[in-house]
């Protein structure tokens, strides 16, 4: 009898862990409300460029629900461009892969945005596309935002 006591009162504590995690944002939770709880952005700066010039780039991650969320926040990097100047806001320190800038912010509220920003220098004529991607972090559902960048 008393072994499942102490069993019950450590379920119990460990419930009431995980919801003050949740309640403090710093658990995401899976399926959050209908519609997309984090929305992605992207926008390029100018959008047509001579080749060797740079353009800019900034990729945000908008909270849209009523409480603080911790998100995560990335850009997928076209071959034949030169990045340079990257920098975040809103909590996000951006990291930096071969064709990948991401960042994960914690406690982003409601209707504020993390943001990577950055340059880009691309190193022939043509289209460039860029996607970005945003998401409650350890979510899989994403929200993208797509621009291309055209470098004459």
């Amino acid at each position: 009898m008393r072994h499942r006591a102490t069993i019950g009162y450590r379920r119990v504590l460990g419930l009431l862990a995980v919801v003050s995690l949740i309640g403090a944002g710093l658990v995401g939770v899976g399926g959050a409300a209908a519609g997309t709880p984090v929305v992605a952005g992207l926008t390029i700066t100018p959008s047509t460029i001579a080749v060797g010039a740079s353009a800019g780039l900034v990729a945000t991650a908008t909270n849209t629900t009523g409480a603080p969320v911790n998100v995560s926040l990335g850009v997928n990097l076209p071959n034949g461009v030169s990045v340079s100047a990257v920098s975040g806001t809103g909590g996000c320190t951006p990291r930096r892969l071969t064709r990948l800038i991401y960042c994960g912010a914690i406690g982003v509220p409601s209707g504020a945005s993390a943001a990577i920003e950055f340059r880009v220098t691309p190193t022939a004529a043509g289209s460039y596309a860029f996607q970005s991607y945003a998401r409650v972090m350890y979510s899989s559902t994403n929200s993208t935002a797509s621009r291309t960048l055209t470098a004459q």
